[in-house]
């Protein structure tokens, strides 16, 4: 019974996995858009990325941030209302959904630019740091 429990949490855990190295490595620069808008909802989901939706003309945009221990880590802070800049490539996932995974957001409301990706790889800023990094 031990042994079958075992399997499913490890099942589980690779779908987890599977799942963020999907959008992780999913960065096209040929796919970069700039969107102006307002921040309307924050979703945290466990170890995967944070998920902000964005309104610009009565659409709703999600745009992938990072994982929540990078947030945390470099002191970004979302806020409902807030009007950001983003700058990020389109990504279909697997169920056609649109999200836009960011490369920077600049809240003009604080002035802060947080960059989530760098260099001409677009490498994601958190790969190989902290001790919370599990990718």
């Amino acid at each position: 019974m031990n042994l079958i429990i075992v399997i499913m949490m490890f099942l589980m855990t690779i779908g987890v996995v599977a799942e963020a190295k999907e959008w992780q490595e999913s960065y096209d620069p040929n796919t970069e858009i700039a969107l102006k808008g307002k921040i309307v909802e924050v979703i945290e989901k466990g170890k995967g990325p944070v998920v902000i939706g964005i309104i610009k003309h009565d659409k709703i945009y999600n745009v992938i941030t990072a994982p929540g221990w990078y947030i945390i880590q470099e002191g970004i802070d979302f806020k409902l209302g807030d009007e950001v800049v983003v700058h990020g490539a389109k990504f279909f996932s697997k169920k056609g959904e649109l999200f836009i995974i960011a490369r920077s957001i600049h809240n003009i409301k604080n002035g802060k630019i947080y960059q989530f990706r760098e260099d001409h790889n677009m490498m994601p800023k958190w790969r190989g740091r902290g001790k919370h990094f599990r990718y």
